[in-house]
This record gives structure tokens, sequence and C-alpha cells, in this order.
């Protein structure tokens, strides 16, 4: 019965809606001097690569192949497809009449 029990409100997720592009760039230059300082003094760094540096970067590649300059991608001319498609009336005319 819920009328006599009461549900446990959720949590809060504050999710950042606007970040400072800046101030990320800042938080990297800071963490990878961290790092160079701690290999100087030769000690140990739990390096972890910045995934986020990598996001996005290979379907912005993908923008630059377009379907004109893909290699495997065959055209057929338009003059030829002009030839076939008449090609292809004479035909069914031929096989409905008897004769062209």
């Amino acid at each position: 019965m819920s009328l006599f029990s009461t549900r446990e409100p959720r949590r809060f997720r504050g999710v950042h809606i606007y970040t400072s592009e800046r101030q990320d760039r800042l938080d990297r230059l800071v963490a990878d001097a961290r790092r160079q300082e701690q290999m100087d003094r030769g000690e140990e760094t739990d390096y972890k690569p910045d995934i986020e540096s990598y996001r996005g970067k290979f379907a912005k590649n993908l923008k630059h192949v377009s379907r004109h300059n893909d290699p495997d991608r065959h055209h057929l001319h338009p003059a030829v497809a002009i030839v076939l498609i008449a090609l292809l009336c004479l035909a069914w005319h031929y096989l409905r009449t008897g004769s062209f």
C-alpha cells in the first residue's frame, strides 16, 4: 500500500549543460604539467589517456570525404545511361509488337 509508505526522493544529479572550453583546456594543461613534474621527479604517474580529446574526431574527419571523392564509388556517365534507357525502350517495344 503506497498510502502509508513514503517514497524515497530521487537524488539530484547535476549535469552541466553549459561548459567552459577555456576552463577545460586550462584544467588539461594543469594536469599535463603536474604529470610532467611527477615524471621529472622520477615518480610513477597513473596516466589515463584523455578520451575527450578523441571524441568526435572520426566523425569530423569523415565529413571531408564526400561521395564525389570516394574512390570505391563508380559512376555511370549520363550519356551511357540515356543510351541504355533508349535500348531498353526499343527492346520493350519489339517484345510488345514484334517489329521495330
